[in-house]
């Protein structure tokens, strides 16, 4: 079966108010694992952190490597057509590409959501690199995910 793949949406994270400047990433991955949205949570994966502790792991990183300002992370959304895909393909799907597109280098939490009409994905990943502490280069973010999902398929 051929499935017609789209990044819907690339959003970034800015810094919240001077009290939680990760605000908006603390509250991007609370939204994402919502329990009503992936069956339980059962649709929820992480890479490089235990999505449970994400925000912690995440928040870590960014002191480790003195990068607690600016931009906290990036949102991607990958949709299906109405009828497209089971959940289990949608997973493999995000899965495979946040490890293809993140090269191992970020920590990333990603779920599949069912309360549409359609199958659609989130990924929601720190914008410090966990390795040399560098932020993420968005230049070619749109360009690089789209020419990466289209390995997937």
């Amino acid at each position: 079966m051929e499935i017609g793949l789209a990044i819907t949406k690339i959003m970034y994270m800015k810094a919240g108010k001077a009290g939680n400047v990760a605000a908006h990433l603390k509250h991007s991955l609370e939204y994402i694992c919502n329990e009503a949205k992936t069956e339980n949570r059962s649709l929820v994966g992480g890479i490089n952190c235990l999505p449970d502790y994400a925000y912690e792991q995440m928040i870590g990183t960014k002191e480790m490597f003195g990068q607690v300002g600016g931009r906290q992370g990036y949102h991607f959304i990958i949709s299906l057509k109405p009828g497209e895909g089971t959940t289990e393909q949608m997973y493999d799907i995000v899965q495979r590409f946040a490890e293809e597109f993140l090269g191992g280098e970020y920590e990333a939490v990603f779920a599949v959501h069912t309360d549409k009409d359609h199958l659609h994905s989130h990924l929601v990943f720190n914008s410090v690199n966990m390795i040399n502490g560098r932020k993420y280069a968005v230049s070619y973010t749109h360009l690089r995910a789209h020419e990466t999902t289209l390995h997937l398929v």
